[in-house]
This record gives C-alpha cells, structure tokens and sequence, in this order.
C-alpha cells in the first residue's frame, strides 16, 4: 500500500502543477474577457471539455471527472470574477 501512495503522491505533485498552471491560464482569460467585455460563462466551452469524458479511457469515470471538472470550471469561474473586479 505505501508504493500505491508514494504512486499517488507523484500524481497529485503533476495535478497540481498543471491546475496551477491552468489557473494561470484562467486568470488571463478572465483580463482578456473584461478587456473585451464577455462573460465569464462559455457554456459551450464547458460542454466541449465535458464531452471528452466520453472517450473510452474515460468513461469508466465520467460522473466522477463530470463533477471533479464542474469544481474546476467554478473555480476559474470565481478566480475570473475576482481578477475582473480589482
């Protein structure tokens, strides 16, 4: 069990970087949706990304990657407001 958690440790340090990074990203969506004054929900955007839990490696886990990427988007959502109104 400890090598199954040392494994998860790995994979935990790379979802952090790239949800880091992915909230990089978000943040100069948000200055680049406020410059052109869109708003923050693409629902299509959203849709698009959630269809790709219908690929086969995925789909075994599509309600659990659904609801872990709903969390996501409401964040980025929230880190977009936040940046729109400073």
């Amino acid at each position: 069990m400890n090598k199954l958690h040392r494994d998860i440790d790995k994979i935990d340090d790379k979802i952090f970087k790239l949800l880091a990074e992915r909230l990089s990203k978000a943040k100069h969506i948000g200055e680049l949706k406020r410059y052109f004054k869109q708003p923050l929900t693409n629902e299509e955007r959203e849709a698009e990304i959630l269809s790709k839990a219908d690929n086969p490696d995925y789909v075994k886990y599509k309600d659990e990657l659904t609801a872990i990427y709903k969390t996501i988007f409401e964040q980025m959502k929230k880190l977009e407001q936040d940046e729109n109104n400073i």
